[in-house]
């Protein structure tokens, strides 16, 4: 099924700046032009330690990563881009149900990746929003 992409509300000014790591470039440049679509600042990486630089310099608002990454778990790739930049947010798109117990604490959310793009733009907005608000997020799949 194909979502139909309406950036509607959506495209309010707003300048969010997200880290995208996907070592998949044909993957990467297709959710840059998706997040770009919606008015985010994207800064694309396709390695851990491409994005742990990225963050250094410029301390993005999230780090949206594919859960499977070579020699490292997804867990262990947010807490090592977290200790450059403690408050970005980090999602992992999974194509899993459920959440990992060891991603508590390092991961703020998972989108599981068959639900389409309509549903991660939702649910990033969803995080940034509770973040606004002082909401701590609870990991789940979104």
């Amino acid at each position: 099924m194909t979502a139909a992409i309406s950036p509607g509300m959506h495209m309010r000014e707003r300048r969010k700046a997200i880290l995208c790591l996907c070592y998949d470039t044909d993957v990467l440049l297709v959710r840059r032009m998706l997040l770009e679509h919606f008015g985010y600042k994207v800064l694309p990486t396709s390695s851990v330690e491409e994005a742990k630089t990225v963050a250094e310099g410029s301390c993005p608002d999230m780090l949206l990563m594919d859960n499977s990454h070579p020699g490292i778990a997804s867990e262990q790739v947010a807490e090592q881009v977290k200790k450059v930049c403690p408050t970005m947010l980090a999602v992992v798109l999974s194509p899993y149900f459920g959440v990992w117990p060891g991603s508590l604490g390092c991961v703020d959310g998972f989108v599981a990746k068959d639900d389409g793009p309509n549903v991660l733009i939702a649910q990033i907005e969803e995080l940034f929003e509770q973040r606004a608000s002082g909401e701590e997020a609870s990991p789940a799949i979104m």
